[in-house]
């Protein structure tokens, strides 16, 4: 009989242990799979199981309370937060390499055939303050109905980049050359800064400012329709040839009538560079690519977010401070020296080291300014004034001597096609 006792508690004491043993290792193999798969679904569930029990030779961890757990949870700190970064734009393969309305941009590939929807390339590019929920009904409803491929024929390729490419191509209702830019709309370009570029061009027609024409959506594209510009980009220009202070200030003036009229109607561009400069074979000047523009209004009459192409960007918008429109002005300064050097100040520096050098050495200068002009120093000091509040207003700029002492526009023509020429032996010695 105590023989039959003892047996009966043994095996009561087993049973025990054995349910303690089993709980605590299903625990242990729940947090495992917890810390593993945050979020999976039944399917990875299972595979994850099934991981774990193929690495279950390796031994485990102690087991722990659901208490301790928590506790141990408790005890992570989360990971700091990084605030949103703008793209880095290299010299040579900038978001902005494709331009809308370019013409001539660095050896253009011709397209016997139209492109194909869906093959217009994508990438990341800092962007402005979106509210995409609105997006797709404010595209579709001021976009064109109807079949782009009917309307223009002759496609030939002139750049590719970020957010997609640009053609050249015929209008058959117009008889006349068109750039179309065509983007895929996605994560990188939603739908509502399409609506932005679109609407800034639309609203805002000056001579200095890349003339909008139509627009479609073709599944998961914007094609835009716009003004082909035959001489290419200002960037195209200073890769070929030199300026003279004439030719830059007539450049500047340009730009700078197109910035006072957006400007006064409270746009601000936030990308201005040579390569968002388009030139005419005519000597005219236009500004082009408004994906990065913002519309100011009196309930917001600042930005703060950080956008546009570092070695451009204004000291308070590397800060991350609100700004108006002068950021356009330092943008346009830095494009002076730009015109000036051959390239922009850290330009060929990484992101993050071009926002630690404007930090750090405040405006960047003529690397020799004994070799320029006062006007040209004086008018690069009005520009590239750190304070926003001393820094000169479009209008004010207007006014300079430097740029009322500024060739005709016409002047540029010659340069123009001197570039041309430039890059035609360029290309020639390249098939060579």
């Amino acid at each position: 009989m105590i023989g039959q006792v003892c047996a009966a508690v043994c095996t009561v004491f087993s049973l025990a242990y054995s349910a303690y043993y089993v709980t605590q290792l299903t625990r242990h193999l729940t947090r495992g799979w917890r810390r593993a798969c945050p979020l999976v679904t039944p399917q990875g569930l299972a595979l994850a199981c099934l991981s774990h029990l193929c690495l279950s030779a390796a031994p485990l961890a102690p087991s722990v309370t659901e208490e301790e757990a928590e506790e141990e949870q408790r005890n992570i700190k989360p990971p700091a937060v990084v605030p949103p970064q703008p793209e880095r734009a290299e010299p040579l393969n900038t978001r902005s390499a494709i331009q809308p309305g370019v013409a001539g941009a660095a050896w253009p590939a011709a397209a016997s055939s139209p492109p194909a929807a869906g093959t217009s390339s994508s990438g990341a590019a800092q962007q402005p303050e979106t509210r995409e929920e609105q997006g797709p009904k404010t595209l579709r409803s001021i976009v064109s109905v109807g079949q782009p491929m009917s309307k223009y024929t002759a496609f030939e390729e002139l750049g590719r980049g970020g957010f997609g490419a640009v053609y050249k191509a015929l209008d058959t209702s117009r008889r006349k050359q068109v750039a179309i830019k065509i983007m895929s709309l996605g994560e990188e370009m939603s739908e509502e800064l399409a609506a932005i570029e679109i609407l800034a061009m639309r609203d805002n027609r000056h001579r200095n400012i890349v003339s909008y024409f139509d627009s479609y959506l073709v599944d998961a594209e914007l094609w835009l329709a716009m003004e082909f510009m035959d001489g290419g980009t200002l960037f195209d220009v200073l890769r070929a040839v030199y300026l003279e202070e004439g030719q830059i200030g007539a450049v500047c003036r340009e730009c700078l009538q197109g910035l006072h009229f957006l400007h006064c109607r409270q746009v601000i561009h936030r990308d201005i560079k040579s390569g968002n400069v388009l030139v005419g074979m005519d000597g005219s000047v236009k500004l082009a690519d408004f994906g990065l523009c913002a519309q100011l209004s009196p309930e917001r009459s600042k930005r703060s977010s950080r956008v546009g192409t570092p070695s451009w960007m204004a000291p308070e918008v590397v800060r991350g401070e609100a700004y108006g429109p002068k950021v356009d002005i330092w943008s346009l300064g830095i494009m002076g020296l730009e015109m000036v050097e051959g390239e922009a100040p850290y330009q060929r520096e990484a992101r993050l080291r071009v926002f630690e050098l404007i930090e750090r050495n405040g405006p960047p200068k003529l690397q020799n300014p004994k070799h320029h002009s006062a006007l040209l120093r004086d008018f690069l000091r009005c520009c590239l004034q750190a304070d926003e509040d001393r820094r000169w207003s479009a209008q004010e700029l207007l006014q300079h001597p430097f740029v009322t002492s500024g060739h005709p526009a016409s002047s540029l023509a010659a340069l123009i096609t001197s570039a041309k020429q430039v890059q035609e032996d360029w290309r020639g010695d390249a098939c060579a």
